[in-house]
């Protein structure tokens, strides 16, 4: 550092101060100068550097700094421990698929029959998270893979042990796509769901570039692919909030075992989480920001002390119309956000019905206090999602609006949520009632997470988050799928308070952390519990897929092909062509009450799979083997045939009737000369 110099004569002294020394010292006269001081320059003497409060003020030199020594080294268990917990965790899974028995799955569904080498797995893949942890100096490649570990040895169990899709709908969802491919356009008057196509018109872009005959590949591992880029939206948005390097993936981990909901097949809805994370993640993120007042100090806008105090609405009005802070970004990093974020909800429009409206209602949250900068984002939501429902959606909203806002049956969301969902066996009403807990578990943990967040920052925005989506439940009664897609859409914040809680109840302790790592290794198994409890209907086999692909195959154009119940992969192809809804009343699937309604309806072709014969044992109370007795009797009475049969998986094609034979022709009445009948 080079002091100042002044000059005041004809010679001139540069004082400077050595790199070298570790403290300024004050500059003194030169003695070998004349004694006059009007012949001697002056040097400027820099002012003593302000020291801490106690510390000597004396001119001699502080000791240097030392420099921190290297770091001490860690233990090989903390190097080592969590990649081989985590590979052999991996190792184990084609040992679990091989001794996984699912022809036994019951009431309890998936978790009552996997080996035990699957649920020891499982155990790895946590203990490999734990243990990187809690090592002195945790690397974030580590917790990243262990994380991907956990992914899959949880979410993607399912896609490990079963041949194919689990899931009815995500077999649905992949009828859809097949529906448009290589035409791009979608058949009207079939389903809903085709008024926002954006979804299917990808994948079927994706799979005719492909050149693929179907998607079967990607509907069985998409539930843990979408489920890993949840995780990281989540862990950007704890990164946020909490800060930290802990905090952030215990959030993540905490949103993996409290994700029973099981939206993540493959369907719009996990595509349009995505991307709502991305936006949600944008706001409290770079585009995060509090409103000051005309001092820079930050919070609500308040008048001088000597001022009358202002109405509280006024404050309220002043309050809102203040314009937030900038965010401390570069322009160009701050347009390019701005450009993403506006994509992303441009891209929610035409792919979900509701997932819009969530997003935007969170965005006005965030506006209204100041909490991001970016109200254009707001209006950019709000444009798409009208411009789109007025001009492409102009059928859906003459039709079928009434899906949104709702109807006249009061609670029909609750109920067709909850209890009408709340029979079958002990092991479907056991997991059923756990889903009940898990919600309300979640938001007791997320209300004690939210008053730590208040005491430490004063701020009650991200449950404010949490609780905007449950307003679409309040104003529409789009029926028993509403209410997960609630609880989904509030989950991430509602983790992200949680652990919150939890670090302030570890804090207090440090030996709570065991009870914390318990408590995970106890979660993620009910976890696997509660979302494989329906698995004894939604197991999907190779011979179904291929059977029902065969059965589509064989039938006439335009022929009518239905399943005796609406579960296995029935609509994998056909929709719109073979799929058409019978629309007769009280058979809204033929098992409603079966042999009147396919006297009624008179499929061409009724296919059977061992999952309908099963849903009706440990759902609907019927006796083993009623299915069978349904197909006997359909032979036998002549008007079906069996072209497949194995077991209870079957395949009936209805019998070309013969034409009834003519009446004999009456005898000609005698005619005239002229031919005229008398």
């Amino acid at each position: 550092m080079t002091s100042e110099t002044r000059r005041t004569g004809p010679d001139q002294v540069t004082a400077s101060a050595s790199s070298t020394r570790s403290a300024e010292s004050t500059q003194y006269l030169d003695p070998r100068r004349p004694a006059n001081p009007l012949d001697a320059p002056t040097t400027a003497v820099r002012p003593p550097s302000p020291r801490p409060p106690g510390e000597s003020s004396s001119d001699t030199p502080r000791p240097p700094t030392p420099a921190p020594g290297p770091a001490e080294p860690l233990s090989p268990l903390w190097i080592w421990g969590s990649p081989v917990l985590a590979v052999l965790a991996v190792v184990l899974l084609p040992i679990a698929a091989a001794t996984t028995d699912l022809e036994n799955l019951g009431g309890w569904g998936l978790a009552a029959v996997l080996s035990p080498f699957a649920w020891l797995s499982l155990g790895l893949a946590v203990a490999a998270c734990v243990v990187e942890l809690w090592s002195k100096r945790p690397r974030i490649p580590m917790l990243g893979a262990a994380t991907g570990v956990l992914i899959l040895c949880s979410f993607g169990m399912p896609s490990v042990v079963q041949p194919q899709a689990r899931f009815t709908t995500a077999w649905l969802i992949g009828g859809f796509v097949d529906a448009l491919s290589g035409t791009g356009v979608p058949p009207t008057g079939i389903d809903a769901r085709f008024y926002w196509p954006a979804f299917f018109a990808q994948w079927a872009w994706i799979r005719d570039a492909a050149g693929a005959d179907n998607l079967d590949l990607v509907l069985r591992w998409y539930p843990p692919a979408v489920v890993a880029v949840w995780a990281i939206g989540v862990y950007a948005l704890a990164r946020s909030m909490l800060g930290g390097t802990r905090a952030p993936w215990v959030a993540a981990w905490l949103f993996l075992g409290l994700n029973w909901i099981e939206q993540d097949y493959f369907s719009p809805q996990a595509t349009a989480i995505v991307l709502l994370l991305t936006v949600l993640t944008f706001a409290l993120g770079p585009l995060a920001t509090r409103r000051t007042d005309t001092a820079g100090a930050a919070g609500w806008p308040r008048a001088h002390k000597d001022a009358p105090r202002l109405p509280r609405w006024r404050r309220w009005l002043v309050s809102a119309m203040t314009p937030p802070n900038n965010p401390t970004l570069p322009a160009r990093q701050l347009l390019l956000i701005y450009f993403s974020a506006s994509l992303c909800l441009l891209a929610i429009a035409p792919t979900h019905q509701l997932t819009p409206f969530a997003i935007i209602g969170q965005l006005v949250v965030l506006a209204v206090v100041g909490r991001f900068r970016g109200r254009g984002l707001v209006i950019i939501g709000i444009l798409a999602v009208v411009i789109y429902i007025l001009i492409a959606g102009r059928d859906f909203w003459m039709t079928q609006i009434s899906m949104i806002t709702g109807g006249s049956d009061e609670g029909g969301a609750i109920e067709a949520g909850f209890f009408e969902r709340l029979q079958g066996d002990t092991g479907q009403l056991v997991v059923k009632l756990l889903r009940a807990v898990m919600p309300v578990l979640t938001w007791l943990l997320a209300i004690a997470g939210a008053w730590v967040y208040w005491k430490r920052r004063r701020d009650l925005v991200p449950i404010l988050l949490a609780v905007v989506p449950m307003g679409m439940a309040a104003v529409q009664s789009y029926g028993g799928e509403l209410l997960l897609r609630v609880i989904l859409y509030g989950l991430p914040v509602l983790a992200i308070l949680g652990v919150d809680a939890l670090r302030a109840f570890v804090r207090a302790d440090r030996r709570r952390e065991i009870a914390l790592a318990v408590g995970m290794l106890v979660l993620f198994p009910v976890l696997v519990l509660i979302r494989g409890g329906n698995d004894a209907y939604m197991d999907v086999t190779t011979e179904d897929v291929a059977m029902t692909r065969a059965a589509y195959d064989q039938a006439p154009p335009d022929s009518l092909v239905l399943p005796l119940s609406n579960v296995g992969p029935y609509q994998l192809e056909g929709v719109g062509e073979h799929n058409k809804a019978p629309g007769v009343e009280g058979c809204t699937q033929l098992a409603n009450d079966p042999l009147p309604c396919i006297d009624k309806i008179q499929p061409q072709t009724i296919l059977f799979y061992e999952s309908i014969e099963k849903q009706g044992v440990v759902l609907n109370g019927e006796a083993p083997g009623w299915s069978t007795k349904i197909r006997d009797q359909l032979i036998a009475s002549g008007q079906y045939r069996a072209t497949y049969q194995n077991g209870f998986a079957a395949v009936l094609v209805r019998v070309a009737q013969a034409p009834a034979p003519a009446a004999p022709a009456a005898p000609a009445a005698p005619a005239d000369d002229q031919g005229v009948p008398q």
